[in-house]
């Protein structure tokens, strides 16, 4: 490395001598062109954990425990009727949609580029054999995310991006 001083005010420093490429700090430069957010993403959403996870909070948290949709509203509320033609639901309580368990094994998450879709089978069938479309009874919000889930979602989601550059950052020394 040479330095020259010229009129006692300028500094410049020749680098002929070392690439900077050959650096430790070369070596997170070339790191650095491997971060993606397209791959992060795919990589977050492929953890079945993590995509289990969503699909929990959606089955467990928000129809089962609370009958609510994605905005938060009850679905509705089960009857007196429905009380006496089956006990295990009680009358004022919200709908949980989980009479055979074939809607929330149905939900699946399809993953994009730089979004998911949460899906599932609507159809259900009633011992008559009649069919109901859950989404045009209740709404497609009913496989939506609340607010405040989709914060928890997110929270994990930048955890594993930090996880995942770190990891691609770091250098061993």
């Amino acid at each position: 490395m040479q330095a020259k001083v010229s009129e006692g005010v300028k500094f410049c420093v020749s680098l002929s001598m070392v690439s900077l490429m050959d650096t430790i700090l070369g070596t997170q430069l070339r790191r650095a062109k491997m971060i993606s957010e397209r791959v992060f993403w795919r990589t977050a959403f492929n953890d079945p954990n993590f995509t289990n996870y969503i699909l929990d909070l959606i089955r467990n948290d928000q129809l089962f425990s609370q009958g609510i949709d994605s905005d938060g509203d009850i679905i509705g509320y089960y009857s007196e009727w429905t009380e006496m033609m089956n006990p295990d639901k009680r009358a004022g309580t919200p709908y949980t949609l989980k009479d055979t368990g074939a809607f929330y094994e149905s939900m699946i998450i399809y993953i994009y580029d730089n979004l998911i879709e949460i899906d599932a089978d609507p159809i259900k069938k009633d011992d008559k054999g009649e069919e109901t479309n859950l989404f045009n009874e209740y709404g497609e919000n009913i496989i939506g995310l609340t607010d405040e889930n989709l914060s928890k979602v997110a929270l994990i989601l930048a955890n594993k991006y930090k996880t995942e550059i770190i990891r691609v950052l770091s250098v061993a020394t």
